[in-house]
C-alpha cells in the first residue's frame, strides 16, 4: 500500500514539474511573441483592409520628424515584417516587383524610389532585427489597432481645416485578397491615390 502511495506521489510531483517547465519556458515564449505582434497569417487571420486615409495617428503621438522632413520631397511607404510570418513571405516579392527593388527579409532598408514621376521614401522594417525606436513606428501607424504583420503604411498629404498635414492609410496582411495579381493591383491603386493627394496638396505644405 505504501509503495503504491509513493509511486502516485512521484507521478503527481513529476507532472507538476513538467507543467511548471512548460509554463515558464515554452508557453511563455510563445505567449510573449503573440502578445507583442501577431503574425496574421500564422493565426489564419486576414483583417478586412480598409484603405481610408486619416490624419489621426493610432496612438495619438505626433508624426516622427523623418516623416515631416521627407514629405517635402515625396510620399512615404512603411513596410513592416517579421521572421516567422507566411503572410510577410507572400507580400515581400509583390512589393519588390512594384518598386523594382530587391533585398533580404532580415535587412533594414531605406530607398528613394521614383514611381509615377514622384519620389517614394521606402522604409522596410523587420521588427525581429530592428531598433526599438524604429519599431515604435508600427504603434504610431497601426490605424485599425490590428497589432499584426505584415503591415503597410502610405503617408501622403491632405487638407485638414485650412492646413496641409500628413495623411495616411495602413493596410494589413495579404490585403484580404486571394491571389498575387489582385494584391499587387490593389496596392498600386492605394499608392496611386496617395500620389494624387500628395501632388494636389504639396504647394500648401509647410513641413
Amino acid at each position: 500500500m505504501n509503495k503504491i502511495i509513493s509511486i502516485t506521489a512521484i507521478i503527481i510531483v513529476s507532472a507538476s514539474l513538467v507543467g511548471m517547465w512548460l509554463e515558464t519556458e515554452v508557453y511563455q515564449e510563445v505567449k510573449n511573441g503573440i502578445v507583442e505582434v501577431l503574425c496574421l497569417s500564422c493565426l489564419k487571420l486576414d483583417p478586412y483592409t480598409k484603405s481610408e486615409f486619416t490624419f489621426q495617428t493610432a496612438n495619438g503621438e505626433k508624426h516622427p520628424d523623418f516623416v515631416l522632413n521627407n514629405l517635402s520631397t515625396g510620399i512615404i511607404f512603411l513596410h513592416f515584417s517579421e521572421d516567422a510570418c507566411p503572410g510577410c513571405d507572400i507580400m515581400h516579392p509583390i512589393v519588390e516587383e512594384i518598386f523594382n527593388i530587391s533585398f533580404g527579409k532580415e535587412e533594414m532598408v531605406y530607398k528613394e524610389i521614383e514611381y509615377e514621376n514622384t519620389t517614394i521614401h521606402y522604409y522596410y522594417t523587420n521588427i525581429d532585427h530592428s531598433t526599438p525606436g524604429r519599431n515604435q513606428w508600427l504603434k504610431i501607424y497601426d490605424k485599425d489597432h490590428v497589432g499584426g504583420l505584415p503591415m503597410f503604411t502610405i503617408i501622403t498629404l491632405g487638407y485638414n481645416n485650412g492646413l496641409i498635414q500628413p495623411y495616411y492609410t495602413t493596410l494589413y496582411g495579404t490585403l484580404s485578397l486571394d491571389n498575387d495579381k489582385a494584391r499587387s493591383d490593389f496596392l498600386k491603386e492605394v499608392i496611386h491615390e496617395g500620389i494624387e493627394l500628395y501632388n494636389e496638396n504639396l504647394p500648401g505644405f509647410k513641413g
